[in-house]
């Protein structure tokens, strides 16, 4: 079923914020050479149907909203620098991938805060950030890639991770004296389908290493080590990395906790606040909102 869009725009998904509150409380802190866009799913999904409700997944509308985001942002000046709030349980890595590039190659200095969550494709677009800003209730997840097989949704790293225990088990023992159902185990699998694990494994890698090693980036020099922590650390896609372990992949200088003295994280009650406008918003897509600076330059400019 297709997506409701309201008549008077479009891009419905991708609006001016139009909030006054809470646009007063995010220009106070923008300087002229900054803006800002949301990025959020909200938990109150749209039914289809009596039984259905709507995937709210990131994928062909949130690139042209990001991308519509972009455009308006640019159009207003020079602007050079982000804040970046995303909420997000990820999606399509095309998808995912391509906000991400976008947004890095127009901002040269992104903040990203993640009131609550953002997974997987979620993730990867917080590898944007130059500066990740988290609370006490806040995470990222892995970045491996989940696939669908016979209606089942698992990692690819699990396959692969499978494959290399079955492999254990008969380095030292022949397959006539394997038991059956190692031997069951080993015929389900199919080459083929264990070297695409591998090279959608492979590709998303290069998307995160693309974004992490860009010039602006801050984490050039270390995004190799990032993005393996990212990929293969952890033992399910769906783990919380919280701040204690985000801080060890990225940097006490760039992973920000709530109630940091750093002067970024003066932003945050704004930002969650953003966030909490939208939490019990009825969507069937992401919601994505953007607020531009003021035309004067603002004392109270934060250089994040």
């Amino acid at each position: 079923m297709a997506k409701y869009m309201e008549p008077d725009h479009p891009l419905n998904i991708c609006k001016k914020e139009e909030n006054d509150k809470i646009v007063d409380e995010i220009q106070a802190v923008l300087g002229e050479d900054t803006a800002a866009i949301a990025l959020l799913m909200t938990y109150n999904q749209k039914k289809t149907s009596p039984s259905k409700y709507a995937d709210t997944s990131i994928g062909l509308l949130e690139e042209l909203g990001i991308e519509h985001a972009i455009t308006a942002i640019k159009k207003t000046g020079d602007i050079q620098k982000l804040f970046l709030l995303i909420n997000s349980f990820g999606g399509q890595v095309p998808s995912s991938y391509k906000i991400a590039a976008a947004l890095r190659e127009n901002f040269k200095r992104i903040t990203v805060f993640i009131p609550h969550y953002a997974a997987s494709g979620g993730t990867l677009i917080a590898l944007t950030g130059n500066k990740i800003i988290m609370g006490g209730m806040s995470s990222i997840t892995p970045i491996d890639v989940q696939i669908t097989k016979n209606g089942e949704t698992y990692s690819v790293n699990s396959l692969i991770r499978a494959f290399y225990s079955e492999n254990e088990l008969f380095s030292e023992t022949h397959e006539d004296d394997a038991p059956y159902h190692w031997k069951a185990m080993a015929n389900k699998f199919d080459p083929r389908e264990l070297q695409d694990c591998y090279d959608i494994s492979d590709h998303m890698k290069m998307h995160a290493l693309e974004i992490l090693k860009h010039p602006d980036s801050s984490f050039k020099d270390t995004a190799v080590e990032i993005v393996e922590k990212l990929n293969k650390r952890f033992p399910t896609h769906q783990t919380s990395i919280r701040y204690n372990e985000a801080k060890g992949i990225f940097g006490e200088t760039f992973c920000i906790k709530q109630n940091s003295s750093d002067k970024c994280f003066t932003l945050w009650k704004p930002m969650q606040s953003w966030f909490e406008n939208y939490l019990a918003h009825e969507s069937d897509s992401h919601i994505i909102r953007y607020v531009l600076p003021k035309e004067h330059k603002n004392e109270g400019d934060q250089k994040c």
